[in-house]
């Protein structure tokens, strides 16, 4: 097609293309109904005739279920000949709709550049390595939202790239004036393990949480939106350190702290979070064992209104292939005690990530399988092959599935590993 034919179709010229906008909205449903699930999203932000249209369709029977849906994010298929250069885009699945996108070039480069730290109510979570800087990121409106930096917390004083051979590196300078040199992806890594939000951030009532590490111990901050723009530090708050944080969750607007045979509740109502209480040797002994396997990791998962605790367990000899176990109880808090779970039940199925667990009923999406765990190795680190240590663990035979086709993929980089996103409505 020729320049002159392009803008003719409305391609380069701002006057055709307001007018292409300015479409009444009944004609825009129509075209809507055709484009796929991931246009009509992004059509969403073009002008308020595209939103009320894009929102009328998505707000439909045939595609509520898609919209509400998990979604499964995959990495780039290769590298460049640097081999940490990124090559192609990033992609992103729908489990409903059993179809796979390529992300828009924009948010794919930004997800490349700005390592995904978390991701929590159809949001990511991202940060710069050179300013560690977090903000949120929308991958289907692009629409970002800052917060505070974190370096300040993190006694860091500077941080310098590499450069020529070292280029994939970068060295901090600490507070005792002793510069470390890391990879670039440890920089984010080195400091935060988790991020997630407490409630969809559109509305702006909400809280970012996260579980980091420093000063030789794990932390849990807190950053409320429309605040003083601060992090608040739990341990500021004249609480134990969190030593060995297995992991962290909200339900309402209570936080549930999980560690090695205990599990503290805090209030996240006020401005500063208060905690309530700490129960200690809730589960017997043997719940941690497993012969010829290891604890690999434990998760919090809020199941219809119950705190689950998973506890994921790997093969001792785990060559990459998986052949996975999990164990769920369910945490009594009138009895300070944890109730095995034999059944999840046919209508309901768990998601599990480093970033967020959920729990979704099977009655609304019927590619997704009852009494089963699906799982993703989505664990930040040096992991070659971490992209193949995903799939669908089924309660009812105590068997793995793959989750799709791409469930044998390597993970090229260490910071891009397969991620859940999980949109607010499940």
């Amino acid at each position: 097609m020729t320049k002159r034919s392009r803008e003719e179709c409305g391609d380069s010229t701002g006057q055709n293309i307001k007018r292409r906008i300015e479409l009444p909205e009944d004609l825009f449903c129509p075209i809507m109904k055709r484009l796929p699930l991931i246009d009509v999203i992004r059509a969403k932000v073009v002008s308020h005739a595209c939103n009320s249209s894009a929102a009328s369709v998505l707000s439909s029977d045939s595609h509520t279920r898609f919209m509400k849906s998990p979604w499964l994010i995959l990495p780039p298929k290769q590298l460049g000949e640097d081999g940490y250069t990124s090559m192609g885009r990033g992609r992103i699945m729908n489990l409903e709709e059993n179809r796979v996108y390529d992300l828009k070039k924009t948010t794919s480069d930004l997800v490349s550049e700005f390592g995904c730290i978390g991701s929590s109510h159809g949001w990511l979570i991202l940060s710069d390595h050179k300013s560690l800087t977090p903000f949120l990121f929308n991958p289907f409106t692009e629409a970002r939202i800052q917060l505070p930096s974190l370096k300040p917390l993190f006694g860091i004083a500077g941080i310098e790239e590499g450069e020529g051979d070292d280029a994939r590196t970068c060295k901090i300078l600490c507070g005792d004036d002793e510069w470390v040199t890391v990879w670039k992806q440890e920089v984010r890594q080195s400091f935060v393990s988790k991020a997630f939000l407490t409630a969809e951030p559109t509305g702006g009532d909400f809280a970012v949480v996260l579980l980091c590490y420093y000063n030789n111990t794990e932390e849990v901050l807190y950053y409320k939106n429309g605040g003083d723009r601060s992090w608040i530090q739990f341990c500021g708050l004249g609480v134990p350190n969190f030593i060995e944080c297995c992991d962290i969750m909200c339900c309402g607007n209570n936080l549930y702290v999980l560690g090695p045979g205990w599990i503290s509740t805090w209030d996240l109502g006020g401005d500063r979070p208060e905690k309530r209480r700490t129960i200690e040797d809730f589960l017997p002994e043997e719940s941690f064992e497993r012969p010829n396997f290891f604890r690999y990791r434990d998760y919090l998962v809020e199941s219809n209104g119950e705190i689950l605790l998973v506890f994921r367990f790997v093969p001792e000899n785990n060559s990459g292939i998986t052949a996975e176990i999990f164990d769920v109880f369910k945490l009594d808090l009138e009895e300070n005690k944890g109730v095995r779970v034999e059944t999840l039940g046919d209508d309901r199925s768990l998601f599990l990530g480093q970033n967020q667990s959920v729990s979704i009923s099977t009655k609304d999406f019927s590619r997704c399988k009852g009494d089963s765990i699906y799982f993703t190795h989505d664990t930040l680190g040096f992991h070659l092959y971490c992209g193949t240590d995903m799939g669908i663990y089924s309660f009812k035979d105590r068997e793995v599935s793959p989750i799709t086709q791409f469930s044998s993929e390597r993970c090229l980089k260490p910071d891009q590993v397969p991620r859940w996103l999980i949109p607010s409505s499940c």
